[in-house]
């Protein structure tokens, strides 16, 4: 009787056990593995040289004595020092998927015609001319602190790369997303650059030139007026967004050794603009065309930075797009006579007019 009485109790506990065990088994299922291989056994502070290419990108960054990157390209061109810092730190920090180990075959891995290349140098290695050293381990050091990594085709399957490396015949798979945003330009590398130190609420003085007509304000007491004659109501807003645009600019890219102004439409500028400070510094700014290749970008040339053409947001060209006519701002007089332009051209009388015509 009693074991009849407890029976019931000891499938609970039973059960209990069993669901117990299915529930570790379960969170030990769902614990992610990593069984990936780091390609490297240093840091990406001991990286002194990045060189990359693809089919469309070939780019080698360096350090100078100061830890700063530039590149090898285009050595004067302003790099976003984190942004080049953080890329280096993704290639250092690169693993791969799997180790497909010695004397696999590589026939069909696209191996011979890479999808990418790149290199690694550490110590100051001098990643153009050093001999690739090599060693028994993917991760080992090699003399030369030069350490090329090829990759090759995509698995479709998988969705990862073959790729083979300088200091072993070890092949490995690297995951697809880790080599998805390892390619930057300059422009991805680009510092954008201020224009001027001016603050707009410093702006004295402005000239704006176009095709055929130069004017030129005065602010005095917070309030705008044309030069040459004071009387004439000025759009306050549109001539103070002109020498805001001018102080709050920023390049987008620069061109660091330029053509010909007439390649830019700089022979013959949109709009030439000049703004000067309390303080009697003045910049101009001369804007050519928007850029054929992105219509996003126009091209400016500064008096601040000689030998350079910059690209800037082709919008700014809107905050020039004025003359003497359509600077002119709405008075009373301005808006009676609009009114008497609407009346005639409606001649419809008072109230009971208007209902007489709505009826």
């Amino acid at each position: 009787m009693k074991t009849k009485k407890y029976l019931p109790l000891l499938i609970l506990v039973a059960v209990v056990i069993v669901l117990g065990v299915a529930l570790v088994l379960l969170n030990n299922l769902d614990e992610d593995t990593d069984d990936s291989v780091a390609l490297f056994d240093f840091d990406s502070a001991s990286v002194t040289a990045l060189a990359y290419r693809n089919a469309e990108t070939e780019e080698t960054l360096l350090q100078d004595e100061d830890e700063n990157w530039y590149l090898e390209q285009d050595p004067t061109l302003p790099l976003d020092q984190d942004t080049a810092a953080s890329l280096v730190e993704d290639y250092a920090g690169l693993k791969a998927a799997r180790d497909l180990g010695a004397g696999t075959e590589t026939e069909d891995m696209g191996l011979d015609e890479p999808t990418m290349v790149f290199t690694l140098g550490t110590a100051g290695a001098d990643i153009a001319s050093a001999e690739t050293a090599s060693s028994e381990t993917a991760t080992g050091e090699t003399a030369s602190g030069v350490y090329t990594v090829t990759i090759g085709a995509e698995n479709s399957i998988t969705e990862a790369y073959y790729a083979k490396v300088s200091w072993n015949d070890h092949i490995y798979t690297i995951d697809k997303s880790d080599l998805s945003d390892l390619i930057k330009t300059p422009q991805d590398l680009y510092e954008a650059q201020d224009i001027t130190t001016l603050e707009s609420d410093d702006v004295t003085g402005l000239t704006l030139e176009t095709s055929g007509e130069i004017l030129n304000f005065t602010k005095t007491d917070d309030t705008w007026t044309l030069t040459d004659d004071p009387n004439y109501a000025v759009d306050q807003d549109v001539v103070e967004k002109m020498a805001a645009t001018i102080c709050d600019m920023e390049s987008e890219m620069t061109i660091t050794h330029p053509d010909s102004d007439s390649v830019y439409g700089l022979d013959e500028p949109q709009a030439v603009v000049t703004v000067t400070g309390s303080d009697g510094t003045t910049i101009t700014c001369s804007f050519g065309n928007v850029s054929d290749a992105d219509s996003s970008v126009c091209y400016m040339r500064s008096s601040h930075t000689a030998g350079v053409v910059y690209e800037v947001n082709a919008d700014h060209l809107s905050a020039f797009a004025y003359t003497k006519d359509t600077l002119k701002a709405a008075t009373e007089e301005t808006a009676d006579s609009d009114s008497d332009d609407i009346i005639a051209e409606n001649p419809v009388g008072g109230e009971d007019d208007y209902a007489s015509s709505a009826s």
